[in-house]
């Protein structure tokens, strides 16, 4: 398929332009409004631009009715539907380039939520298009998400507060992860640490910590009030880092979270980061991540990406609550399951899982 991209005042007079340029069975697959500065630059107006071409594939047995896709005077509800988030994929034409139905429909089917469909698509397109096809749509894919993260999604510090505390639902693997960044510290960066827990409802959490601090030889504080919590402090001014683990309770409920918010001792800089598990469905990470907004830093921890194929759902938090992944977790192994956030990992991983690649 012959493409090219068009720029045109109003869509008769795209069509016209598609139509001098390809003829009459020429094909519109996608069309957005766009600001072209003019006046040296110091003026911006509104353009329409249309990506539109031909199949030279040899024509096959003429059928009486007209093709389906032929270009037309005036098809404003095939732009409506085209310009609307997450609708443009929707509306892509069946003699779209493969590529492009193919990313369309990875990006559906890891659940990429409208905006960001529409913004990765389009850059999808746009490049595909500037190359002329030659790279497989796994590595332009995976390009256009790289570029998307880097826009959104700013580096963020390994390690940004001396006491740091994981939140979320029960069952994301928060204790596993406070081992693995204590360890982290402690190993790579030869750190003195201590480790807090509040998670005293859930059964064997306590043990279960013990056992990681005892192979790290780092002390363990267990809280059950305000004032245990006022006297690990006071016990561990000389660590380098605390790790704190909270209580493995329903967190979708918002007085749960505001009594375990309660318990922290006033005055004391405790980064809290949320822990987010990639396996559980996008609609229960979202409520949790609402009722914890208010209390958390802007940072998040995507657990558990080794047992699941769908990606779609980080794109989605950092997309609908401007926080950034810190670290990702890759399996059980204490330390070495845990890397912190590479928008390159990132793209790599989710456009080869997007594409089918495991």
């Amino acid at each position: 398929m012959r493409m090219k991209k068009i720029t045109a005042d109003s869509m008769p007079e795209a069509v016209a332009k598609v139509r001098r340029e390809f003829g009459d069975e020429a094909v519109i697959l996608h069309s957005k409004p766009v600001k072209v500065r003019t006046w040296f630059g110091l003026k911006s107006v509104e353009k329409l631009e249309v990506y539109a071409g031909i199949d030279d594939a040899p024509p096959r047995k003429k059928e009486r009715k007209p093709p389906a896709n032929i270009v037309k005077p005036d098809p404003p509800e095939e732009i409506k539907a085209a310009q609307g988030p997450g609708k443009m994929t929707e509306s892509l034409p069946s003699s779209a380039p493969a590529p492009f139905r193919a990313v369309a429909s990875a990006l559906k089917a890891q659940e990429v939520n409208g905006q960001v469909e529409e913004e990765l698509m389009n850059r999808f397109m746009e490049k595909w298009y500037a190359e002329k096809g030659r790279r497989q749509e796994a590595a332009v894919l995976e390009d256009c998400i790289r570029e998307w993260l880097e826009h959104r999604h700013p580096a963020a510090e390994a390690v940004p507060s001396r006491m740091i505390q994981l939140v979320g639902q029960t069952g994301v693997g928060k204790t596993t992860t406070l081992a693995k960044l204590g360890a982290r510290e402690m190993l790579q960066r030869k750190k003195s640490i201590a480790f807090f827990t509040t998670d005293t409802f859930r059964m064997g959490a306590v043990d279960q910590l013990n056992t990681y601090a005892s192979i790290m030889e780092a002390p363990v504080h267990v809280i059950y009030d305000q004032a245990d919590y006022i006297e690990a402090v006071a016990q561990s001014r000389t660590h380098d880092y605390v790790f704190i683990d909270s209580a493995g309770r329903n967190f979708l409920h918002e007085q749960t979270v505001e009594e375990a918010q309660r318990l922290l001792p006033a005055g004391e800089p405790i980064k809290t980061v949320l822990v987010l598990s990639l396996t559980a469905k996008y609609k229960d990470m979202k409520e949790v991540a609402e009722k914890f907004l208010p209390y958390i830093s802007n940072e998040v921890i995507i657990t558990k990406t080794d047992e699941t194929t769908s990606f779609g759902a980080l794109l989605n938090i950092i997309d609908e609550f401007s926080l950034r992944v810190a670290f990702v977790t890759t399996g059980q192994e204490v330390p070495e399951d845990i890397e912190p956030a590479d928008n390159r990992w990132l793209a790599a991983k989710i456009a080869g899982r997007a594409l089918g690649e495991k």
